[in-house]
C-alpha cells in the first residue's frame, strides 16, 4: 500500500508517517509539503531507521505533486494549526482555500486514490473536498471523531478503570458540539461517565497550551485507519452524513473501496445532540 501525505514535513504528518512505517502498515511513503527541504530530511531521517524496523518501506519527500501518483489513499494534513484560545472552527476561512488548492492538484494526479482529510476543521474541510473533487462521497471522508474517541477511552480506562474493548463513542463534529455514545457494561454513574468526556472535550486544548500541538494521539488514530483501509474496519470517523448532506463523526465502514456510514441506534437524546452537532456544522459550511 502506497500513502502520500500533503503536508508532511508537519508535526502531525511525519509523525504519522513514522507510526505506519513503525507499525507494518504500508510499503511506499510519499511525504509532500511546500517545505521541500523539510519534507525530503524527514523522509531520509526516517529512512535511516528502517533497518532498526527489519523494514523495506520506500520513504520519499518533496514538493512535488507528481509523487503522489500510485497512491491507495492521499492523506491531507495542510493547514493552519490551532493556537491556544482558537476553537477549530475558527480556522475555517484560512484552512478552507488551503484544501481546495490541495484538492485541485490531487486529483490531478491520482484521481483513483481515497481521499483522507485530517486537517481542521475536518468535517467542514471533508465537506469542501469532496466538493472540491468531484469523487463519489465514500472515497473522501475524514479523521474526524476517532481521535476523540481514543482519545475518551483512554482516559476511561485511567479514571474508571473501563477497558479498551468497552463500547464507548464520540460522534458528531471533532469541535465542541461532539456526543458522547456509551454501551458500557457494568454500573457506571452517568456524572463520573460524563466529568471523562468533558476532560476529552478539553483535552487537545490542554495539550496545544502545554506543548503546542497535538501530534502522537493522531499519528495512532491515523495509523487505525489506514489499518481499516487495508484490512477492513469500523471506526468513528468523518463520514458522508446523507440526510444531512454533510460529513460528521459517526461509526463507519471502511475499507479499500471506500467508507460508509455503518448503522448504529441513537437513543432519542443522542440523535438530538447529533442534530445538532450538523446544524453547527451546516453554519460553518455556510459561513465560509
Amino acid at each position: 500500500m502506497k500513502v502520500s501525505i500533503i503536508g508532511g514535513a508537519g508535526r502531525v504528518g511525519s509523525t504519522a508517517a513514522y507510526t505506519l512505517v513503525n507499525l507494518g502498515l504500508v510499503d511506499e511513503i510519499y511525504l509532500l509539503d511546500i517545505a521541500k527541504e523539510r519534507a525530503a530530511g524527514e523522509a531520509l531521517d526516517i529512512t535511516h531507521s528502517l533497518s532498526g524496523m527489519n523494514s523495506d518501506v520506500v520513504v520519499e519527500g518533496g514538493d512535488d505533486y507528481a509523487g503522489i501518483r500510485g497512491s491507495d489513499v492521499v492523506m491531507i494534513t495542510a493547514g493552519v494549526p490551532r493556537k491556544p484560545g482558537m476553537s477549530r472552527l475558527d480556522l475555517r476561512h484560512r484552512n478552507v482555500g488551503i484544501i481546495r488548492e490541495v484538492v485541485r492538484k490531487v486529483v490531478a494526479e491520482c484521481r483513483d486514490a481515497l481521499l483522507f482529510v485530517v486537517s481542521n476543521p475536518v468535517d467542514v474541510l471533508t465537506y469542501y473536498a469532496w466538493r472540491e473533487s468531484g469523487l463519489d462521497e465514500e472515497r473522501v471522508f475524514g479523521l474526524g471523531t476517532l481521535l476523540d474517541t481514543l482519545r475518551l477511552k483512554s482516559m476511561l480506562k485511567k479514571r474508571l478503570g473501563v477497558g479498551y474493548e468497552e463500547e464507548a463513542y464520540i460522534f458528531g463534529e471533532h469541535g465542541d458540539s461532539m456526543l458522547p455514545v456509551f454501551r458500557l457494561r457494568g454500573n457506571h454513574p452517568r456524572e463520573e461517565l460524563m466529568r471523562v468526556f468533558d476532560e476529552v472535550r478539553e483535552g487537545a486544548a490542554r495539550v496545544i497550551e502545554t506543548k503546542g500541538a497535538t501530534w502522537f494521539a493522531p499519528a495512532v488514530a491515523i495509523a487505525r485507519v489506514i489499518e481499516a483501509v487495508q484490512q477492513g474496519g469500523v471506526l468513528p470517523v468523518s463520514t458522508f452524513i446523507r440526510e444531512h448532506r454533510l460529513y460528521l463523526g459517526h461509526l463507519a465502514k471502511i475499507s479499500r473501496s471506500g467508507v460508509r456510514r455503518a448503522e448504529f441506534e441513537l437513543t432519542e437524546e443522542e440523535a438530538r445532540l447529533f442534530q445538532h452537532s450538523a446544524e453547527v456544522v451546516r453554519r460553518a459550511i455556510e459561513d465560509v
